[in-house]
Parts: C-alpha cells; sequence; structure tokens
C-alpha cells in the first residue's frame, strides 16, 4: 500500500473500526488488540526495567549481546549513511543493546527506546518487536501501520533470533526515520538473525564474553551498592569500589579467591547459596577476616542450562539502610526554643534547664499536664544538642496494650533457627541510633518492660525480644508523664531505680492557668499560624482576651489552639472572633467552683455580663430580634445601639 493508502486504511479503522482491502492481516488483527488497551492519539513512552533488573537481564542475555555486538555494527556501518538506530531485545522485548547514529538514539530515547525499555503491544501498540517474537516471522510495521499516530514517523523491521532448539532468543529491530525509504530493512535484520544464530557456535563466543564482562564490570562498578560477582565456582570476579569500601578488603587481594577464603557467611545464607535460593533484603550479620559486618544482604543468581555461571551478591551497611528508613518514617521533629512560646520567669528558667541539658547524654523526664507542650519541649532539647541531625523517633505507651508495647519498643527476632523466611523487627533503641528516642506516657509501661528498659540504661545495649545478640545503643532518652510519679513509686507501680535513672534532668511545665500573662503571646502565635492556613486576617473582639485569660484551660495550650481553630473557622472570612465563636462553657464556671467564694479577678463586669445575656437570649430567639427585644423588656431601638456597641450583626445573631 502506498503511504497515502496506509493512512486511509488506519483513519478507517481508528474512527469506525473497519479493516480496509489491502491491510495486511498480521497488521490488522495487531491493531484489534491495541484498540482494547490504548486511544490512537495518546502519547506513551516505553516501560522501563530497574538499574538492577537490567543488569540482571543483561547478565543472563550476555552471551546473546556478546554475539549480537559486531552483527550490529556491521549493518549500522551498512547503513552509516542513513539516520537508523538497530535494536537487540531478549524474548520479552527489553532492549539489552543499541547501536546507531547518535542524533536517533537520542531522540528514540526521548521515547523510551533504551536499554531496559520493553517493545510490548500492550503499552506501545502494533511494533515490529512484539510481532516478531509472537508470530516467530521477520515482521515490519512502517509508517502508518502503527496504531498510535505518535510512532507514524517511523519505520520498524525486526527478525527473531532462535536457539538450536527453536526457542526464541529475543530479536534484531532495525528502525529508521519514514520518510527515510530503506528497501533493504527486513532482509538486513532477517540476515542479521541468522548470522548471530550461526556464531553461538563460534569459538569466538570466549573472547566476545570476556570483553562484554568487562563492560558489565564497569557498570557493577558504577552502582552505589555494594556488588561481589562470583562463578560457579566460587571465584570472586568482581568487587565494585562500595563494596571494597563496606567489607574493607581490596579488589587487588579478593579478585581471583574463592569467597569462602575470607568471608564466612551465618548459615542460613550459606544453605540459600548452596540450594540457588533468592534472597532479598534480608538482615544478616557476617565475618570478613575476623571483623563483624552489619548488612542488608540480597542475593541472585544468573543459571543458564541449569547450571549456576554467576552468583550477585548485594550488600547495603545496616546503618544508611535505618537513615533511609528514618528519613522516609518522618523520624524527626522541627521544634526549638523558639517553638516554646512564653515570657514568664517559670518559662524563661524552662529555656535555661533545656540548654544545660541538651548537649548531655543522661536522660531527661519531662513532667507536666496534658496539653501543656510536653513533645514540643522533648524536640526543642534534642535539636538544641548534638543529636539534631540524628533521628528524633517518638513511642507514645498509650498508643499499645501490655503484651505489644514491649515488642514494639525492644523489637524481636523469631523463635527458632535463623533462615531467610524468618524475619524480625528492631528497637526503637536502633531505629533512634546516634538521635533521641522520646518515651511518652512514661507511667504506662508495664513493670517487665521496666526492667528492660533500665538494663538499656545501665549496659547502653538493647536484645530484641527472643534474640540472643545484643546491639549497642547510642540513644539519647528523653521521657514525659503527666502523672504523680512518687505515687506510683510508693505503690509498686512504678520502679524506683529506674525513676531515678530516667530523672538525671527532670523539667516540669507549668499549666496554662498559672501563667496567664503568656496568653496574649500563645495567641498571637496561633492567630498568625490560623491566618495562614485559612488566607484571610483575624482579629479578637474587645473583651475577648480577658474571656481567655479568665478561663482555667484544664487542656492547657493544646484545649487553646482547639479553641481558637473553632473560633477562625466558625467566624468565616470577616476574621472578626467574638464571644459568639467561642464555646459556651468558657462564660460560666465549673460545677466544682459553685457555690465557694468568689475572689474579685472572677467577677465579670457588667458589660461582659450584658453581652452574655444578649448571646443567651439571641440562642433562645433563633436571631429574631422582635421577640429577644421582648424578653429583654427594651425596646428595639434600643436592643439596635447595644448590637452596635458590641459589634454583632444579624448574622452574628443568628450564627448564636
Amino acid at each position: 500500500m502506498s503511504p497515502v493508502d496506509q493512512r486511509a486504511a488506519w483513519e478507517a479503522f481508528v474512527h469506525s473500526q473497519r479493516v480496509l482491502d489491502g491491510v495486511p492481516r498480521n497488521i490488522a488483527t495487531s491493531w484489534q488488540r491495541s484498540r482494547l488497551r490504548l486511544e490512537p492519539f495518546q502519547h506513551v513512552r516505553l516501560q522501563q526495567l530497574s538499574a538492577y533488573h537490567l543488569l540482571s537481564t543483561q547478565l543472563a542475555n550476555f552471551n546473546l549481546i556478546s554475539l549480537a555486538r559486531p552483527v550490529m555494527e556491521e549493518i549500522f556501518q551498512f547503513l552509516e549513511h542513513t539516520q537508523s538506530a538497530i535494536f537487540l531485545t531478549n524474548n520479552a522485548g527489553y532492549v539489552l543493546e543499541v547501536v546507531g547514529h547518535s542524533d536517533v538514539i537520542r531522540e528514540l530515547a526521548a521515547l523510551g527506546m533504551t536499554p531496559g525499555g520493553q517493545f510490548s503491544e500492550e503499552t506501545i501498540g502494533t511494533n515490529s518487536v512484539s510481532m516478531a517474537i509472537l508470530e516467530r516471522f521477520p515482521s515490519a510495521v512502517r509508517g502508518y501501520e502503527h496504531f498510535l499516530k505518535q510512532f507514524h514517523t517511523l519505520d520498524e523491521y525486526a527478525a527473531p533470533i532462535f536457539d538450536l532448539g527453536g526457542m526464541p532468543l529475543g530479536t534484531i529491530c532495525l528502525i529508521h526515520y519514514h520518510h527515510i525509504p530503506n528497501l533493504n530493512g527486513l532482509a538486513l535484520v532477517n540476515m542479521g538473525a541468522k548470522v548471530i544464530e550461526s556464531q553461538r557456535q563460534s569459538d569466538l563466543l570466549l573472547a566476545e564474553q570476556k570483553g562484554q564482562l568487562a563492560q558489565l564490570n564497569k557498570i557493577l562498578s558504577a552502582i552505589s551498592e555494594s556488588i561481589l560477582v562470583w562463578n560457579d565456582e566460587g571465584i570472586l570476579i568482581h568487587i565494585n569500589d562500595s563494596a571494597q569500601e563496606l567489607i574493607h578488603i581490596s579488589a587487588q587481594h579478593a579478585l581471583g579467591r574463592s569467597y569462602t577464603e575470607f568471608i564466612k557467611f551465618p548459615s542460613f545464607i550459606q544453605e540459600a547459596i548452596a540450594q540457588r535460593q533468592p534472597v532479598t533484603d534480608v538482615e544478616a550479620a557476617f565475618a570478613v577476616e575476623n571483623q563483624q559486618i552489619d548488612s542488608i544482604l540480597s542475593l541472585r543468581f544468573i543459571v543458564h542450562n541449569d547450571q549456576v555461571q554467576f552468583v550477585i551478591l548485594i550488600l547495603r551497611a545496616e546503618k544508611a539502610v535505618r537513615k533511609l528508613v528514618i528519613s522516609q518514617y518522618g523520624a524527626y521533629s522541627s521544634a526549638t526554643l523558639d517553638s516554646f512560646i512564653g515570657e514568664s520567669p517559670r518559662m524563661q528558667e524552662i529555656r535555661r534547664q533545656v540548654r544545660i541539658c541538651a548537649d548531655a547524654d543522661g536522660a531527661v523526664l519531662i513532667r507536666g499536664e496534658g496539653g501543656t507542650g510536653k513533645t514540643i519541649l522533648a524536640g526543642a532539647i534534642h535539636n538544641e544538642g548534638r543529636r539534631k541531625e540524628n533521628p528524633f523517633v517518638t513511642f507514645p505507651c498509650s498508643a499499645y496494650s501490655n503484651e505489644m508495647l514491649a515488642v514494639e519498643l525492644f523489637g524481636y527476632e523469631e523463635e527458632g533457627e535463623r533462615t531467610i523466611h524468618r524475619a524480625g523487627q528492631p528497637s526503637k533503641f536502633e531505629l533512634a541510633r546516634g538521635g533521641s528516642l522520646f518515651i511518652q506516657d512514661l507511667d504506662l509501661l508495664p513493670l517487665e518492660a521496666q526492667a528492660a528498659l533500665l538494663n538499656v540504661l545501665e549496659l547502653n545495649i538493647v536484645q530484641r525480644l527472643g534474640g540472643s545478640r545484643p546491639f549497642p545503643v547510642d540513644t539519647r532518652i528523653i521521657a514525659s508523664t503527666s502523672a504523680n510519679m512518687e505515687k506510683l513509686v510508693a505503690r509498686g507501680i512504678f520502679r524506683s531505680d529506674l525513676y531515678y535513672r530516667i530523672s538525671v534532668f527532670e523539667i516540669k511545665l507549668p499549666p496554662l492557668r498559672e501563667q496567664p500573662e503568656d496568653i496574649p503571646l500563645l495567641v498571637e502565635r496561633i492567630l498568625t499560624r490560623l491566618e495562614k492556613q485559612l488566607n484571610h486576617s483575624l482579629e479578637l473582639a474587645p473583651g475577648m482576651m480577658d474571656v481567655l485569660q479568665r478561663y482555667n484551660w484544664p487542656g492547657n495550650i493544646q484545649e487553646l489552639e482547639i479553641v481558637l481553630e473553632r473560633a477562625a473557622a466558625f467566624a468565616g472570612e470577616g476574621g472578626y472572633i467574638g464571644p459568639m465563636h467561642l464555646p459556651e462553657f468558657m462564660f460560666y464556671p465549673s460545677e466544682e467552683l459553685v457555690g465557694a467564694p468568689m475572689s474579685e479577678s472572677q467577677v465579670q463586669p457588667l458589660e461582659e455580663m450584658e453581652l452574655e445575656l444578649i448571646l443567651r437570649t439571641a440562642r433562645m430567639c433563633k436571631g429574631n430580634q422582635s421577640q429577644m427585644a421582648q424578653i429583654l423588656g427594651i425596646s428595639r431601638t434600643t436592643l439596635w445601639r447595644k448590637l452596635k456597641v458590641f459589634r454583632l450583626s444579624p448574622r452574628d445573631l443568628r450564627r448564636a
């Protein structure tokens, strides 16, 4: 078909699903399959393998690559004057190698046509590689024969490469621009495939293998993970720079020797190697010439004809992995002393205590009622000290049952002999290594966990539940409680030795009701934060600060934040926070104060009492001003004047 006829046929199928005469059967069939998964006008990229899986795929197809590369270069020399690229794929359509014009390779790379990309009909529609693999016959897809319009500028020719048993090993594919015709494309790739098949039996295979292995070694050396590769006899053939640094062995010293001469793996890893069983991200400690290496370990086997050709060992330093997990886990605190609001003498004293204990290693016990800011203070202690660049891990005792608390805090290792299937869980001390562990609600620790925590503090080691290996502890302990610890110690609920050990530094946070002079600063900070969230200004009505300072605040700073967030939401975009936006209970004494003698500070000004009476009447009358005036025994004019004084609108009355 001419290009014009091809375009007409493609448009007929895309718009009305009609297959015109002249469309090759295999092209029409591929269009029908592609239509079920793709839109003809969408833009796609080839799916990509990760660097690790690409490397494994290239190693598995090492022989094929070594044979195909010279053939691809010969074909390209014949086509050097044209803008074309030659691809080698495995039998799943993944690109193993590319040779061609540099400009074309760069432009095709933008479509994902690079090593690791997959020619798959499911993702890119009609293409010659998928058809050659599926039909086991050389295939051509030119211009408008592609289902996706995105590829109409390309012509593709692909031929399958078979092994001696007739099974496909992969394909060789030629791609060039549609406007530069190549009548020999299909013949060239078919010839190349036949040459590759015949050369599989040649004596040059060993030399080609060595050349390709040298290239792969360069790739391995560039990977950040520590990688060691040995052959079927256990002879180490590659150790990259990262591995040399991790196990403190030079390549010059190790290459050509059996890995068993200087590496001693635990029994479960030795068993996995013997049984050719892959291992993925298993925590393991092994010995390298009498030094212990703690790592996260993976094993992969390159097998050909049921024979192991290469074993790949991937190592990552346990400390580096823990650091990565912590960064993803969000184990940090942004709190500083500036986050701790207050200028009262007691707050100034607390800041002084924080500066004293921040750089020390002794445990800190923070005491105070709920909502007083114990978590913020713990974060400030961490960030003021030398451990601030390391993790800050929070462990809330109230979040776990007594049975699970010790497991979560101290970690565990499964019972029985260690295998690659038996996992464990690191302790919070390990996760916080080098940093701080903040134990919330210390008083909720059961006695068994208290004894274990005391051992950690005294010995600076932690042993996971069910395990036997001790882990060194380099973690600063900060704890908090709102309980009366002295009473718990006296009643035998909390160990006295642990209490003394964990309160090397003790900081007591006062309740908010004892420092009303700090409330204006807290309110200012909270409203500033809410203004950024709501994107409009907020303002307190006259007399509102007095109301906030007189209230008892049993929930302390946390309750203040909640009350102001609620008031800001009810105030709307106007941002004017009045009494009607506060909870009603804030204007009346609590039950425990009823009947108690009132001090001068507890007496409300007459103006505030009048405002409260108006608001209560508004609630009763649902904002109806005529009913309000009648109940209050005043005229509507008088009511209107009072509403104007208090800056209350009809809308505010309805909200009240």
